[in-house]
């Protein structure tokens, strides 16, 4: 088990925090609701005990989740999706094993051109699915260094609870837009769920980009992959592999969120991205951060200033703190082009 700093730890548990009040919401508005309970009046312990109760089961959830039963439910619904297991020797378990304590790896290859890499813990052994397109598109050592990444997601414990609030998170648009609908005085929450939606993924990614990094000790061939998925990004949506993103998303190096469209328009000049925008602009800030964790710049590995910022900079030319470019370059694009009529 890798010791992650305290910073790493605190931001798990704030993530873990959020998760359990927006579960809590849908309660505490159908408690507080007027119509919803028709005839009762507002209590003060009836509104604690419809946060409280649901919160606390929330964070046991995050805590006690079945990670090995739930994957391995996982695996089976890629299998049966096309996946092929394999008894390909993966090179880095043995120096992984030591690091993470994790040794028994089984290997399966989804046939697709979309480059991507998960590792999902099974009771009798850590799954690894590689697709075709990462094992053709990635060097050696850079597929090498996020098959790392994604074993480290799968057995480390902090990282797990990170994996699990991200997707206790996923729904939150239906909960926070439920809860205004039982309660209009909670309508605000309806647009929060706009807000900061990304922060329980941005977290798993740090811890997880940490705890690779302290495994791996080889931080420019992980850097160099996550930059080099960046040309799949507008792509991932379309990895079929039997399941909902929301179901995998936790799983996978680059996110499968569906194409999403957002025009921002104020002072300054308009901007538009898309959601494949979004997660090229996350690859380029996890490659930054690992870059700048490897020179002694370690505040970067937990950084969420620094993604806020690649918001900011969604629709222009920015670059990250490490000199990457956020937005998709010219070559990028041609790649892009390139998967896509692999992909028919």
């Amino acid at each position: 088990m890798l010791e992650l700093p305290f910073r790493a730890k605190w931001l798990v548990v704030g993530s873990v925090v959020r998760t359990s009040l927006i579960w809590a919401m849908p309660f505490f508005g159908a408690a507080t609701s007027f119509w919803i309970l028709p005839g009762i009046d507002f209590s003060v312990p009836l509104a604690l005990t419809s946060i409280v109760t649901p919160a606390l089961l929330t964070v046991a959830v995050c805590l006690a989740f079945p990670h090995e039963r739930y994957g391995d439910w996982v695996v089976r619904r890629i299998q049966g999706a096309g996946g092929t297991p394999t008894n390909r020797t993966v090179n880095l378990a043995d120096q992984l094993g030591i690091a993470t304590g994790t040794y028994r790896h089984q290997v399966v290859v989804v046939p697709t051109p979309i480059p991507n890499v998960a590792a999902i813990p099974g009771k009798a052994h850590t799954w690894v699915v590689v697709t075709s397109g990462a094992e053709s598109q990635l060097r050696r050592d850079d597929l090498e260094a996020l098959m790392a990444t994604q074993i480290v997601v799968a057995s480390d414990l902090w990282v797990r609870v990170a994996s699990t609030a991200q997707l206790l998170t996923a729904p939150r648009f239906a909960l926070l837009f439920g809860a205004g609908f039982l309660n209009p005085i909670l309508t605000p929450l309806c647009f929060l769920a706009f807000f900061g939606h990304r922060r329980g993924d941005t977290v798993r990614d740090m811890v997880a980009d940490s705890a690779a990094l302290r495994a791996t000790r080889h931080p420019e061939p992980l850097a160099r992959a996550l930059y080099g998925l960046r040309p799949a990004a507008h792509l991932a949506s379309k990895l079929r592999v039997g399941l909902p993103g929301l179901l995998v998303d936790q799983y996978w190096v680059l996110s499968k969120r569906l194409t999403v469209t957002t025009t921002v328009s104020g002072m300054g000049p308009t901007r538009k991205w898309s959601t494949g925008d979004e997660i090229a602009a996350e690859m380029a800030m996890r490659a930054d951060r690992v870059l700048r964790g490897s020179r002694g710049d370690y505040d970067a590995l937990f950084d969420l200033k620094s993604w806020k910022r690649a918001v900011k900079g969604l629709g222009t030319n920015s670059i990250s703190p490490a000199g990457l470019a956020i937005a998709l370059t010219p070559q990028e694009q041609l790649v892009t082009e390139q998967i896509r009529a692999a992909l028919g």
